[in-house]
């Protein structure tokens, strides 16, 4: 009963667009549209910088840029905006959960090599007053239902936030790379593994980058990320 009432006043939507599903799609998070024709990034294309690579992953001259080895993204910032703005600030983990599970089929459909040689994972942190605030971590959850449906182990607060930062959202490049200079610090011992750095929204890839760091001090092997989405391209 109470269920049903819930579903009265805050219908399930599509962790994709965020229409409303119809009483036919609840069985499952998507919505039929979303589920013919998923709007992920294509192969050949750099989620980075738009260029072309053979890859469903980042060309090698982006990643020339950034500590980590390798990158992935599912989906171009566009797309799942609406969604992951009803995840993180209105706290719609069911949407959240459904974004988990597309990223977990993501992997083993698009990037099984990745996934194979990945042996643990982590995700990037907020700092622990703001996620006392929003009340959860968005990453913790993307993460536990990618190692629901794959296997993988999530190693969850592994990584830490030493100190409040600006939202990197409000700066510039240069800016953000200050911002989050020694602002990640890590907990575990991860000698000899490949780590799988999992995060929501990749711009500039600074966060990801300064954490990949911290990774590599902790002993990683090597340092492979997997974002949700990608927010723009750079210039090349």
């Amino acid at each position: 009963m109470m269920g049903k009432l819930l579903d009265i006043f805050f219908p399930p939507r599509c962790a994709v667009c965020t229409e409303v599903l119809s009483l036919e799609e609840r069985n499952d998070f998507l919505c039929e549209d979303c589920r013919e024709d998923l709007p992920c990034f294509p192969k050949g294309e750099c989620p980075h910088c738009g260029g072309e690579t053979k890859t469903y992953g980042f060309c090698e001259l982006c990643l020339k840029e950034f500590a980590f080895s390798d990158a992935c993204v599912v989906f171009p910032y566009e797309v799942v905006r609406d969604a992951i703005h009803l995840f993180k600030y209105e706290g719609d983990k069911t949407i959240g959960y459904g974004l988990g599970e597309l990223m977990a089929e993501y992997l083993q459909k698009e990037q099984k090599e990745l996934l194979e040689k990945a042996d643990v994972m982590v995700s990037v942190p907020l700092h622990p007053r703001k996620e006392k605030f929003r009340g959860f971590n968005q990453t913790h959850i993307l993460c536990e239902k990618i190692s629901e449906k794959t296997g993988l182990p999530f190693e969850k607060n592994a990584l830490e936030r030493k100190r409040e930062t600006i939202a990197q959202s409000e700066l510039n490049p240069a800016e953000r790379k200050l911002n989050l200079k020694d602002a990640f610090s890590v907990k575990k011992d991860f000698t000899g593994k490949t780590v799988l750095l999992v995060d929501d929204i990749f711009t500039t890839g600074t966060t990801c980058n300064e954490c990949a760091k911290e990774l590599y001090r902790a002993g990683a092997k090597e340092v492979l990320v997997f974002s949700l989405s990608a927010a723009g391209t750079k210039e090349r």
